[in-house]
């Protein structure tokens, strides 16, 4: 009897990590289940992730990294910045947009020398699409956003009647659920989703790090558009906790939060952070630091700020309140965090009773994860439409809102919301009631889907043995 061999597979993750994390992920829950994995990826970006694949190794999944160099001479990038997260402006960001489509001789010669069964690339890699072609390797993509945005994007493109006012809020046809956005998507985010779409065909369908129970309706729709299958996995950090079962880091900052959040009650504080890329401007800082004062909850806020060069050290404080820090730590309601922060341990701590976000599809699903009810403030991009996901179609959150559109997170937004709104929000969601305690409740029943939804014979259990069995159905791949 013929014995079945394993697939071979290639990922390529493109160079931020809201895309670089869940697609390895992905690619280490596909190692888990006996197939061969390659990710392809430059020496600095393989540096953020290799340790968890070394860890997969010694386990005895079959994964490596085949490194590729960055181009930085080509670009005009200094060694050793490959990534967005190191990115402060939309010059450097743009180059490392354009390094994505010079990076294509190089992976086109790792296919050739060693033909995978299967290519799986990052959706911003749409050069992909004719190379699997001419290479003649079934192609998959990973999608790092949800398919309701798709879906969104979709009736948005289908329908600019929708748009003919020069003010919001404007209605969207043609969905599932009656949805209204604050502000019109700018032009160039139009061009540059549709091109991604296009990018999507021909491949044998779309990977997301989500699950069935969370799109809801929108896979369906998505699928009756395009005629391409969903395939969520996810939520990937819930699946690689399935199969990776790693003691916590004691570190500095994390017994710090651990201690302040112990001290606080049951659903009392609220946790703000803006993702690794959101820079919000000096005057934004300033009205959140005034909202989060008036509303009277406690919080802890990751702050994450670009200094300005040539500003003075007085100049420097001017994006907090006077006395800001200082109230906040006599009267014990807030710890400010200038850098790095555990995000799932402080997500998880019993405390946490919200969550302000710039709606990054990765920090959603990790609020989904922990249950947590969010205070969105979309920054850029798809985030916009993320906050509906959250709002409009769920209801496990509250609307601080936009009131500019931005494809940027570098610059900071020149319409500044009020202090009063986002502390109307906070309140909302945080007060002591009856709407607050409606919100939370449809934040644990989402959290409950997400967490049956990675256990064996759960949705996305499931899927990934489908998506596995579909690829081998697809190739002789006996000895």
């Amino acid at each position: 009897m013929e014995t079945p061999r394993p697939l071979e597979i290639c990922f390529l993750p493109f160079f931020a990590q809201g895309h670089q994390i869940p697609m390895v992920q992905l690619a280490r829950l596909i190692a888990s289940r006996g197939q061969h994995v390659t990710i392809v990826a430059t020496s600095a970006n393989a540096h953020l992730f290799q340790k968890t694949i070394d860890d997969d190794i010694a386990s005895g999944h079959h994964i490596r990294v085949h490194l590729i160099k960055f181009p930085n001479t080509q670009v005009g990038l200094p060694e050793g910045i490959e990534n967005l997260v190191s990115a402060t402006d939309n010059i450097t960001a743009g180059k490392i947009h354009m390094a994505a489509h010079f990076i294509q001789p190089q992976v086109e010669a790792v296919l050739k020398e060693s033909p995978p069964d299967v290519f799986i690339p990052d959706i911003l890699f749409t050069w992909s699409k004719d190379l699997s072609k001419r290479l003649q390797i079934p192609r998959l993509v990973f999608n790092p956003i949800s398919i309701f945005d798709v879906c969104l994007i979709q009736a948005i493109k289908a329908h600019p009647e929708a748009f003919l006012s020069d003010s919001g809020p404007y209605q969207i046809p043609g969905l599932p659920h009656p949805l209204t956005l604050p502000v019109k998507p700018s032009p160039g985010f139009a061009v540059l989703t549709e091109s991604l779409l296009e990018g999507e065909e021909d491949s044998h369908g779309v990977i997301v790090n989500s699950f069935a129970e969370l799109d809801a309706e929108y896979t369906q729709n998505y699928e009756n558009l395009t005629g391409r299958k969903v395939w969520h996995v996810g939520p990937s950090s819930l699946m690689v906790e399935q199969i990776v079962k790693k003691p916590a880091v004691v570190s500095e900052i994390r017994q710090e939060c651990l201690t302040w959040l112990d001290s606080k009650e049951k659903d009392s504080v609220l946790y703000i952070c803006f993702g690794s890329l959101v820079l919000l401007s000096d005057k934004q800082l300033y009205e959140l630091a005034n909202g989060l004062d008036a509303s009277g909850h406690s919080f802890i806020w990751v702050v994450h700020r670009k200094k300005k060069e040539g500003q003075e050290e007085e100049e420097e404080e001017k994006w907090l309140p006077e006395g800001f820090e200082e109230k906040m730590e006599k009267e014990k309601r807030g710890m400010l965090i200038k850098g790095w922060a555990p995000q799932p341990l402080i997500l998880n701590h019993p405390a946490v009773g919200g969550f302000l976000t710039h709606c990054g599809w990765n920090a959603v699903v990790e609020a989904i994860s922990a249950g947590v009810p969010m205070v969105t403030m979309p920054g850029f991009s798809d985030q916009y439409y993320n906050e509906k996901l959250i709002t409009e179609v769920h209801g496990f959150g509250v609307e601080v809102g936009a009131a500019e559109w931005s494809m940027s997170p570098y610059e900071g937004k020149k319409t500044v919301l009020s202090g009063e709104r986002i502390e109307k929000a906070v309140k909302r969601l945080m007060d002591k009631g009856n709407e607050g305690e409606k919100i939370r409740m449809k934040a644990k029943e989402m959290q409950d889907k997400a967490w049956r939804a990675v256990q064996e014979g759960g949705s996305s259990h499931n899927n990934l043995t489908a998506l596995i069995d579909h690829l081998k159905s697809l190739f002789p791949v006996s000895t």
